[in-house]
């Protein structure tokens, strides 16, 4: 009698556990973080997926239809999850991006750019919003989602410092395949050329590839990236014939990672190690 009563009382609290859903894997990690023992959640993008291009197979609209929170940045990085999400009336929308404790920044030619999560600063913030909306959800667990949310606010800080350490001696100007990175050049203050294609990775013009191989012909960039979604051939087009050092493919979004708590972290190491190979490569 005493355990039926014991296990009584703490059902209540574990019921009310909220089913998530989000959309990448830097933030499926950072709910992950924040749930802690109490549950998983789920993650609509495909491991290799496209981001900007995501489209739902009808078990993954099923799974988001039994969801209680989709934790999601926004339209601006995954439109095609805007329609999906409001065909599903019983479930709450936790958009990061739009949030005002978000900083946001714009990219060159206009438009916000959605990649917020390279700065570990936005990370942060977000692991507390994630917090507020799961323990709004869920009473009964509010103070371990506020104490998950602090101890990986503590390890976003801690991992912070130690790339501003390490990207320091990384003075050599670069381009990547595509212009994601102005939250990661702004908080390490990095010596970025830009992207050839788009925010969005739409193909770049004739007049871009010829601007920026006249840059690398110069000297004036470095090195340059390729992105684990995307062809490498513009960017090894763009070496050919100049002294180009291109190193290795980059992972903006984390698709080419598995999810769990530890993918910000594995994600942001990731970047870091493969930007070092332009300061190494001269």
């Amino acid at each position: 009698m005493r355990l039926l009563a014991l296990l009584l009382m703490t059902t209540p609290a574990m019921a009310q556990v909220p089913i998530v859903e989000t959309d990448i894997p830097p933030v499926a990690a950072l709910v992950a973080q924040v749930m802690g023992n109490l549950g998983t959640p789920g993650m609509l993008l495909d491991k290799g997926g496209d981001e900007h291009d995501l489209q739902l197979r009808p078990s993954q609209m099923r799974a988001l239809n039994a969801a209680q929170l989709l934790v999601w940045v926004g339209p601006d990085l995954t439109p095609g999850l805007e329609e999906a999400r409001a065909s599903a009336p019983n479930l709450e929308s936790l958009a990061l991006l739009d949030d005002p404790a978000t900083r946001r920044i714009d990219y060159a030619g206009g438009g916000v750019n959605p990649h917020a999560w390279l700065d570990p600063g936005n990370a942060a913030v977000w692991a507390g919003l994630i917090a507020d909306r799961l323990a709004k959800l869920d009473p009964a667990n509010a103070a371990a989602y506020h104490a998950n949310a602090t101890t990986a606010q503590a390890e976003i800080a801690k991992l912070d410092n130690s790339l501003t350490a390490r990207l320091a001696p990384l003075n050599q100007p670069f381009v990547t395949y595509h212009d994601a990175y102005g939250y990661l050049i702004q908080h390490y203050h990095l010596p970025y050329a830009g992207g050839l294609a788009a925010g969005d990775a739409a193909p770049p013009g004739a007049a871009r590839l010829s601007d920026l191989h006249a840059q690398a012909a110069s000297g004036a960039i470095a090195c340059a990236f390729p992105e684990v979604q995307h062809d490498p051939a513009l960017i090894t087009n763009l070496a050919t014939g100049t002294k180009l050092f291109v190193g290795p493919a980059l992972d903006p979004v984390g698709a080419s990672l598995d999810p769990g708590p530890q993918a910000y972290k594995t994600l942001m190491t990731a970047l870091t190690d493969a930007l070092l190979t332009c300061a190494k490569a001269r």
